[in-house]
């Protein structure tokens, strides 16, 4: 680039720079932003040191990588642990707007209280997603928004603002940040000894910095809990409404409709490929996928890419899994309901392979059979004893 010396550039837009994430890219691990002329710089300039960083930290800090699939069975749903964690929030919240030091130590203290207490309940993998996405994200967000000079009070705001229950993974970007920021006030220099000791969590650092003061946790009373607690339950109440409407309207979809059905007895199809931030989590161990997904296994694929697809909807082509064990995705997939297909699909094969395409919807099943009913299609996996 003319007048920018170490800067390099290229026409158009590489192909592996498909968000904001970090990429290999020639061998290097790669820091990619999308950048719209809507962002204000700020905002842009909060992905690229978030990038960045990420790059820095994977490689100094392997001790912390979210396992993504354990954010689907994570209990969206628990009023108990949502009220707990509006509660950790507000008490983060308090932390950091504090001007007494003591004052700060004391509602960082009530927040590790608080987060002791709910943790013992969740399921191992569970408790290590948190803990990584803070360690991961937390500490990204925190360089970011220092950097380009935020103040503090942004990230009180994002601790207070409503969010909806099935967005979890964002709140520890949130929780994370606001560790580190505290850790800046309880325990200066706390970012060089993560660095020497980096399997130290941010937690257990905070930990150390309270005892060393001898903190008392300040506290709650009782109708702010209850508050906490019916803030939990109305957002709670709204996902199952939400769920459900999705249901229904999916049910009743215009257009084109597969099923295809693994019989007891055969293998379930694994998923290869989805999109992880686009796609909702039932009830029954169901999974809505807005976006993309891929399914494959011994008796063949299943391919399905939404061309109707915007951001933050569901319209268009969307897939409903279901899963065949406990877990809604790693378990594998028992049963896939594709809806709104626009065109008429095209079904074919012989001596018991069943193949279909249609647009954005591709699939070739051995050992398979295809029932027309109208607008719907169902495919049946047979198990191999049959």
């Amino acid at each position: 680039m003319a007048g920018r010396p170490g800067v390099l550039a290229v026409k158009g837009r590489h192909p592996g720079v498909t968000g904001n994430s970090t990429r290999e890219i020639g061998g290097v691990r790669t820091a990619t932003v999308i950048a719209t002329p809507a962002q204000t710089i700020d905002r842009t300039m909060l992905a690229v040191v978030e990038e960045v960083f990420h790059v820095f930290w994977l490689a100094r800090h392997p001790s912390f990588r979210p396992n993504e699939l354990a954010r689907y069975v994570y209990p969206v749903d628990d009023v108990e642990n949502l009220g707990r964690l509006i509660a950790e929030d507000e008490a983060l919240a308090r932390a950091i707007e504090a001007q007494p030091l003591a004052d700060a130590a004391g509602w960082a203290a009530a927040a590790l209280g608080i987060r002791r207490d709910r943790v013992s309940t969740l399921a191992e993998d569970v408790r290590a997603y948190e803990t990584s996405l803070e360690m991961m994200e937390g500490t990204a967000n925190y360089v970011a928004r220092v950097s380009v000079g935020e103040p503090a009070s942004r990230t009180v705001e994002r601790l207070r603002a409503p969010r909806p229950a099935e967005e979890i993974r964002w709140r520890f970007y949130d929780t994370g940040a606001a560790l580190c920021l505290l850790l800046d006030r309880l325990s200066p220099g706390w970012q060089a000894r993560s660095d020497r000791q980096p399997a130290l969590t941010i937690v257990e650092l905070m930990g150390e910095a309270l005892r060393a003061r001898g903190v008392a946790a300040a506290g709650f009373p009782e109708a702010e809990t209850e508050l906490f607690q019916a803030r939990a339950a109305a957002t709670i109440a709204d996902l199952g409404v939400r769920r459900q409407r999705l249901r229904a309207e999916l049910g009743e979809r215009r257009g084109g409709r597969v099923v295809v059905e693994i019989a007891a007895g055969a293998e379930p199809l694994r998923v290869q490929r989805f999109d992880p931030i686009n796609l909702m989590v039932l009830d029954a161990g169901a999974i809505a996928h807005a976006n993309y997904l891929s399914l494959s296994g011994p008796q063949g694929s299943v391919e399905l890419t939404n061309p109707g697809f915007v951001r933050g909807s569901f319209g268009g082509t969307v897939g409903v899994t279901e899963a065949a064990g406990r877990h809604p995705l790693s378990d594998g997939v028992r049963r896939l309901t594709i809806a709104g297909i626009q065109g008429a699909p095209t079904v074919g094969g012989a001596g018991g392979t069943v193949s279909l395409e249609a647009p954005g919807v591709r699939l070739t099943l051995l050992g398979a059979e295809a029932h027309v009913e109208g607008a719907l299609i169902r495919i049946v996996v047979k198990s191999p004893r049959s």
